[in-house]
């Protein structure tokens, strides 16, 4: 299987949206992006991953075909563009709130899986999304993104 990159799956999964009448999120502003960092940090005492703030330099959020990646600055009151809400902080704050989720980040989910990273911004893993516990690990965020961004793709 040839390799795909970041970049090129989520234009791939934008021009599908766009396609299909739905809508794609654009990139993240750098100053949410750098504001989303502060926050992970301030709230949730952790590092915002450097491969996110690539994502979100691409894409401030993806809702394609059961696989929801948060977006840098979103929220049930301050929703992107077609409503999306699913901002990382926001995010974070509702699973934080139905579950013990504290000791990671949770960057995004399925219908099944939590993609996560520990609270240093590094150990990209999948978990289940309702026991939490481990069920892969990937050498990178970029990697563990990728990975479900091409299963989501070819869904």
């Amino acid at each position: 299987m040839p390799s795909h990159g970041m970049k090129d799956l989520l234009r791939q999964i934008a021009h599908e949206q766009v396609a299909a009448a739905e809508t794609a999120q654009g990139p993240a502003a750098p100053q949410d992006i750098d504001a989303l960092a502060e926050a992970v940090e301030n709230e949730m005492s952790a590092k915002l991953p450097h491969d996110i703030r690539v994502y979100l330099s691409h894409s401030n959020g993806t809702d394609f075909n059961g696989l929801l990646l948060y977006g840098a600055y979103q929220s049930i009151d301050k929703p992107g563009p077609g409503g999306f809400w699913q901002g990382l902080i926001a995010a974070n704050r509702e699973w934080r709130e139905t579950g013990d989720h504290s000791t990671y980040v949770i960057l995004g989910e399925t219908g099944i899986d939590l993609l996560t990273v520990d609270l240093q911004g590094q150990n990209a893993v999948s978990r289940d999304r309702m026991s939490g516990d481990q069920i892969e690990s990937f050498p990178t965020v970029a990697a563990m993104l990728e990975t479900y961004l091409l299963q989501h793709i070819l869904a």
